[in-house]
């Protein structure tokens, strides 16, 4: 019986079981021959010894032990949570049939490099993603062109066409207006050929 009682609250904290153990008799009252002394003659016993006791007790036991801060999962990292992100972007991009599906791809590319160029670690984070993705190694450290090797899928974005994008991203960081999207600013110039066209020949075309 003591063991079902104590199964029941092992939802209470464990000092506060094992002083609820103290304070209550588990055991079932034993059949004797002796005459029981009457109660109201019996001096009473002050309750708080018997608290102070219990308490006593459930003190020296060991407190609930905290979680071990090991075992925790670390959150993402900035970068780690920027792959994520641009690679269910580019999956939405490819479950799309949409004409311009490709410039939702493009601007959240564009976002993630321009945030990283704002804070001066675009190259670093660049290695990092090498490092994360399949721990390639490029001469060349190009931002745009390194996240989008790490995220799109090269069967559908070969080389070449990652090269274009890359291009035409960095013409928009030279001459794209701050209040002008990336979408229209593209359009505006006569879409992604035209784009990749004008870096080519110098950011001021």
């Amino acid at each position: 019986m003591t063991e079902s009682i104590i199964k029941q609250t092992d939802h209470i904290d464990p000092r506060d079981r094992m002083a609820l153990a103290g304070l209550v008799d588990f055991n079932s009252p034993k059949q004797t021959n002796q005459r029981i002394p009457d109660k109201r003659k019996q001096p009473t016993r002050p309750t708080n010894p018997v608290v102070q006791e219990t308490v006593g007790r459930s003190s020296r036991c060991p407190s609930a032990t905290k979680p071990n801060s090991k075992l925790t999962p670390k959150p993402s990292s900035t970068v780690e949570a920027d792959l994520a992100k641009v690679v269910e972007v580019w999956a939405r991009y490819r479950s799309t049939n949409g004409r311009d599906a490709v410039y939702m791809y493009l601007e959240i590319v564009f976002v993630v490099v321009r945030r990283w160029q704002r804070f001066e670690c675009s190259k670093k984070n660049s290695r990092a993603i090498l490092r994360l993705r399949n721990g390639a190694r490029r001469r060349r450290i190009e931002p745009f062109s390194i996240l989008m090797f790490c995220t799109a899928d090269p069967q559908v974005a070969d080389a070449k066409t990652r090269s274009k994008w890359s291009r035409v991203l960095r013409y928009a960081r030279k001459t794209k207006p701050a209040n002008q999207r990336l979408t229209d600013f593209i359009k505006s110039k006569g879409g992604l050929n035209e784009c990749a066209a004008r870096f080519a020949r110098g950011p001021m075309d």
